[in-house]
């Protein structure tokens, strides 16, 4: 299966709607949000996306009980988690996490219990391997690295067959 990755959507609505675009051509079968949505009105900009999004809770959310009130009326097609969620795709055990405390961060890597950890937080990208488990973070759809606005807008795709990453420019 292709998995679409995206974190960081901060808000920014016009890179979340190209970033559902190039999900929607590349057929991805799911999409991983890694956190840091921040108002509750952005998923609505993923109302055309053909796949479920599943997640993670960043620290940077406005506020939680108003994405799930939305949620519930305008039935997303979103799972929402707290801090980490878990799953198992296609015998491949991955998990998803904002990735702000690097010390668990790090813990969840260096378990080596994981093929893939797929996290956000720092807006850089990153596709590494260390050991059997693979790090991406997808970088930010936001516009913004370390308070500087940029052009390196990017989302990523998995590939659970193969148990890689490629990092897609918007």
């Amino acid at each position: 299966m292709l998995i679409g990755i995206i974190s960081d959507t901060h808000d920014n609505a016009i890179n979340l709607l190209k970033a559902v675009k190039i999900f929607n051509e590349k057929n991805v079968g799911l999409v991983i949000h890694c956190g840091d949505w921040v108002s509750p009105f952005m998923p609505d900009f993923c109302e055309s996306l053909e796949a479920k999004v599943i997640s993670v809770w960043g620290n940077n959310e406005g506020d939680i009980y108003r994405f799930l009130t939305r949620q519930e009326k305008k039935k997303w097609n979103i799972e929402f988690n707290n801090v980490a969620v878990e799953l198992n795709i296609d015998d491949r055990n991955l998990i998803a996490y904002h990735g702000d405390s690097k010390p668990l961060l790090g813990a969840l890597i260096d378990s080596q219990k994981y093929d893939a950890v797929f996290s956000g937080h720092t807006h850089t990208v990153l596709n590494e391997m260390k050991g059997k488990t693979l790090h991406v973070n997808p970088g930010s759809t936001s516009g913004l690295c370390e308070s500087k606005i940029t052009d390196n807008i990017t989302i990523a795709t998995y590939n659970t067959e193969l148990n890689n990453a490629e990092i897609v420019y918007l």
